[in-house]
């Protein structure tokens, strides 16, 4: 398979942001290609922990059950003299067993597995993956952009898309491309990055640790294993400026530091790679220019306590993907896409900041003073953000997130799970959330489903309406107090979960009032 002349999309990038974007843009039909100059998923190990939300976007592609992790498995962290010592404190991560806000639980399951699985599922459904093809030149136009990709074998070839997605790191070239600066603290903390191959189960002795800090006289590090505990990262901090310090990091005196860091011998250590990182605390000041986008580490750069990284890129692409498929499926117009960084941009503020505030807790790092700004718990962040959702509004809500339990369907924050039966089939409320809009009823509100089916339908627009209590059984009679609606009450929901409309009580359906709906939030045209 050669790379094509154009396409509709091109995603730059092929780590988990980017093949997320893929995989979301391909199930809707939409023709996506997508670039990345390494010839196969990194073998490093990044990112393990993946919140119950990151696993709803994943169970709306049908492979949750192949990014499970078993349930008691590397629950908790430390820190320690060594991690064969005595701890000097642990706890338990956050959201690892669930919550009754998720019909999903956190999965341990390390990122390069699951980029593996996720690329699979972005060929199956259709998209083009070029791997060992390295964006060499883009030049953004009105009416998309002009790429230039090598592959591996020095051939470049030009491709037209009308909308590009970059999702190529922290260093991005396409940010750069696009003159687009970054904002907040920047580089924090200097660290050599060593990794190992080692079998640490004998250190764990049993322990469901999940990654550990190792607090010694002459030694601050943190380290992280892959789930089968034979692979682990060693991350210890320097002065690249004292020329004594950078030059010690060869291959024997890493060995004897994760010796001392794992108390282990150093020949039951094998050092596999060594190289330097930076602890950084940043996010871009725009998230596009025209018609090419930014997603994941090419718009924040997150501390990795908490574990936010990658998650939050990876709703980054969901919420984008799914506005590029509304414009160019559906019809919805450009503006849509102004939403956006307007929806992302207070939330990854936000995160960018909350894992910040977690370095200045567990860390000798000096901050400045407004870093050190309450610490919010991890299912309020990753659950109970609220998108200032229309446009006009202007403002991000105060406070922009709130633990997921107290929300009841406001329009602009996550809609919320209960259990319901189909069929015969238990099922979630988020199972019905993922292909269009959808309209959940109480049951004397039926007519609404009626006429909001035969208004859609006329413009084209995807939705699917069910009456709870008839199309739906609500068998722990929890909708309507979760959704804050009484029994003629309707919930207008889009298609990534996120509440576009309320209404407590209903009268007669009145397909004006729903058309002026549709077209202040963007999902139509104004006529």
């Amino acid at each position: 398979m050669s790379i094509p002349s154009s396409c509709k999309v091109l995603v730059v990038g092929g780590g988990i942001v980017g093949l997320t974007a893929a995989a979301f843009l391909a199930k809707h039909g939409v023709d996506a290609v997508l670039v990345e100059r390494r010839s196969s998923p990194s073998k490093r190990l990044r990112a393990k922990f993946f919140y119950p939300r990151t696993i709803e976007l994943y169970r709306s592609l049908a492979i949750e059950p192949e990014i499970a992790t078993p349930s008691g498995m590397l629950t908790d962290a430390a820190i320690v003299h060594s991690l064969a010592r005595e701890e000097i404190r642990r706890w338990t991560l956050p959201a690892i067993e669930g919550t009754a806000a998720s019909p999903c639980v956190a999965s341990s399951i390390k990122q390069q597995d699951l980029e593996c699985i996720v690329r699979d599922t972005a060929q199956r459904l259709g998209a083009r993956l070029f791997f060992d093809h390295a964006l060499t030149a883009l030049d953004p136009y009105p009416d998309g952009a002009i790429a230039t990709v090598r592959s591996g074998d020095g051939t470049e070839t030009t491709l037209h898309a009308d909308y590009v997605i970059g999702c190529d790191g922290n260093r991005s070239m396409v940010r750069d491309r696009l003159g687009i600066q970054t904002e907040g603290l920047g580089d924090l903390v200097q660290s050599m990055s060593i990794t190992l191959r080692c079998d640490i189960r004998d250190a764990l002795r049993g322990r469901p640790l999940s990654f550990a800090w190792v607090r010694q006289a002459e030694i601050n590090a943190f380290l992280s294993w892959s789930t089968d505990l034979t692979s682990v990262v060693l991350s210890v901090e320097y002065d690249p400026m004292d020329a004594d310090d950078a030059v010690r990091f060869t291959p024997e005196n890493c060995r004897s530091l994760a010796a001392s860091c794992l108390g282990m011998l150093p020949e039951q250590i094998e050092v596999v790679d060594i190289h330097p990182w930076c602890l950084s605390s940043w996010y871009a000041d725009s998230f596009r220019k025209g018609r090419v986008f930014l997603a994941g580490d090419a718009i924040h750069s997150t501390p990795p306590l908490g574990g936010f990284g990658a998650n939050t890129g990876i709703h980054d692409a969901h919420n984008l993907a799914l506005k590029l498929v509304s414009v160019i499926r559906h019809d919805a117009p450009d503006s849509l896409l102004d939403l956006y960084e307007a929806e992302r941009g207070p939330v990854v503020q936000m995160v960018v900041a909350q894992a910040t505030a977690r370095l200045a807790q567990r860390s000798d790092v000096r901050l400045p003073l407004e870093a050190l700004q309450p610490v919010l718990d991890e299912e309020t962040i990753s659950m109970g953000y609220r998108y200032p959702i229309l446009p006009h509004a202007g403002s991000v809500p105060n406070p922009i997130a709130v633990p997921p339990r107290d929300l009841h369907a406001e329009p602009g924050t996550r809609a919320p799970h209960v259990w319901l039966h189909r069929h015969g089939v238990r099922l979630s409320s988020l199972d019905l959330f993922g292909d269009g809009l959808v309209l959940l009823a109480g049951a004397d509100a039926a007519d609404w489903c009626r006429e909001a089916e035969v208004s859609c339908s006329t413009r084209g627009v995807p939705i699917s309406c069910h009456v709870v209590g008839r199309d739906a059984d609500d068998p722990d009679a929890v909708f309507q107090a979760s959704y804050g609606i009484s029994a003629s009450g309707a919930v207008l929901v889009r298609t990534d979960g996120f509440v576009l409309w309320k209404a407590v009580r209903t009268t007669t359906f009145s397909e004006a009032e729903f058309l002026t709906v549709l077209v202040n939030t963007q999902e139509v045209r104004s006529e």
